[in-house]
């Protein structure tokens, strides 16, 4: 599933809820690593040319699509990258990087291979919902 489908589909809708959110540690509102952020808040944050919410988006949807039941095979590698950036990196600190810096471009082939994943290019296939 997508990101527009983990988006509206919290325990803070607005579609029906889908209990995979109940997986997390504290469902929507679990706190989203240095962002300062709950996973719904990140959600509903637009990148704005930000590399980090783009990433996180994708992120975000791709655990919510292994908790509830994809194979994490193709996304995996990709996961744990993301991990280590998300787990090192601020989205201020990633907003202020030039363009051409290369953990900026880090976070963009990760979410690029993420979005893959989550639109069922890769791995499992897409779902209907």
């Amino acid at each position: 599933l997508t990101q527009g489908y983990w988006k509206t589909h919290s325990e803070f809708g607005p579609a029906p809820y889908d209990d995979t959110w109940a997986q997390l540690p504290n469902g929507a509102g679990t706190p989203f690593f240095l962002s300062g952020k709950t996973w719904y808040q990140v959600f509903w944050t637009p990148p704005a040319g930000n590399a980090y919410y783009n990433l996180a988006h994708q992120y975000m949807a791709a655990k919510l699509n292994i908790l509830n039941g994809a194979d994490p095979a193709a996304a995996q590698m990709a996961l744990n990258s993301a991990t280590t950036l998300f787990n090192t990196y601020t989205p201020a600190q990633i907003a202020a990087l030039k363009s051409s810096s290369s953990i900026r471009k880090q976070f963009i082939d990760l979410a690029a291979i993420l979005d893959q994943y989550n639109n069922g290019y890769i791995g499992p296939g897409h779902c209907s919902e």
